[in-house]
Formats: C-alpha cells, structure tokens, sequence
C-alpha cells in the first residue's frame, strides 16, 4: 500500500508526518484492501478561525474511495480526528460489503422515530453565489446502490455517477430525513 502525505499552506515537521504515516497504517487493520492512501495536511492562516489545521485522509480501494477530514489547533489533533473518522468509515464499508454478502438477512434493529430537535434560525439574505472553485471528476460506471455506499464513504451530500444499465449520468443526493435520492440524467445530443 502506497502512503502519499502532502502538505498545502504550511509547513508539517517530519515528526509530524512520521506520525501520522503510523497512526494511518495502523487505521488500515480494519480494512485490508486499500490500494493506496493519501493524507494532506494544510492549515488556515486566519486568525479567526478556531481550529487552523486540517487533515484530509483519502483511501483508495478497488472500486471505491473513503474521505475522512479532521480539524484542530494543530496537525497532531487533527490526524487524531481525521484518523478516528477513517477508523469509522472504513469499519463502515466493511460491514456494508459483508452484509451484502447476506443479503437475506433480516435486521430487527428498533429504528428510532422520534423528530429531532428543531432550533429557530434567523435567516438573512444571502449574496448571489459565485463558482469559487472548479474540480473534474471521473464518472465511474456503477449502480445506483453502490453510488448510494460512495456517497457515505465520502460524507458528501451528493454523488456523480454514470448508470452501468444505462451509461446516463445520475446523482444520488441526502434528502431530510435521512433518505437517499435519485437522480436520472439523460444525454442529449444537439443536431449541428
């Protein structure tokens, strides 16, 4: 497994990194079929913000990637955060794998309805939006249920994906409440 560590906006003591490379090999016990791992630290110089450092922890599988971001006063808090996060997420995917290895069996887990508590927030009115930043991303032909597991591997709010069945570009998104939903793009070609 190839260990990669990056630092943006700062500068990250080889103590610190050597640290860091140790607590991400000893993370990836969990799950043994990461290909390779990449652990960028970088840090806000604002003093404003409360916790400057960062530490972004992708781990890459066969098929599938897992994000973990943890924020502190300093890189070592951060990597501890970052890294209980990957612990988590990996622990996660592994379970969702097995599981789909038993895909008859029942889960009698009580589900807890009771409605969260909702505070009152006072809304102002916000600047139009500006495209701040540009990212290219790699549409990987998968289903819809294994968009579903990439999106909370990742912890976003959405996923972009091509439809295997159909080649269309889709997007699994998080709606209120706690579901999953699905959405079905359909390529179009313009006549010249």
């Amino acid at each position: 497994m190839d260990i990669i560590l990056r630092a943006r906006n700062c500068d990250v003591s080889s103590r610190v990194k050597d640290e860091a490379r140790r607590k991400v090999e000893h993370a990836t016990r969990i799950f043994d079929r990461i290909i390779d791992l990449e652990v960028s630290f970088s840090e806000e110089h604002n003093p404003r913000i409360p916790d400057p450092a960062s530490v972004e922890i992708t781990a890459r599988s066969k098929g599938h990637t897992v994000r973990a971001v943890g924020a502190g006063a300093d890189h070592h808090e951060a990597t501890d955060k970052a890294i209980d996060r990957l612990e988590r997420q990996l622990r996660r995917y592994k379970t969702r794998l097995v599981d789909r290895g038993r895909r008859n069996r029942v889960d009698h887990t009580p589900v807890d309805t009771t409605p969260p508590d909702i505070e009152a927030v006072m809304v102002e009115p916000e600047p139009e939006p500006v495209i701040v930043r540009r990212k290219q991303h790699e549409l990987t032909p998968m289903s819809p249920e294994e968009a579903v597991l990439q999106l909370e591997l990742l912890g976003h709010d959405f996923y972009l994906f091509t439809n295997a069945e159909t080649g269309d570009p889709n997007v699994v998104y998080h709606r209120d409440g706690g579901d999953v939903g699905l959405i079905e793009g359909t390529a179009t070609v313009m006549a010249s």
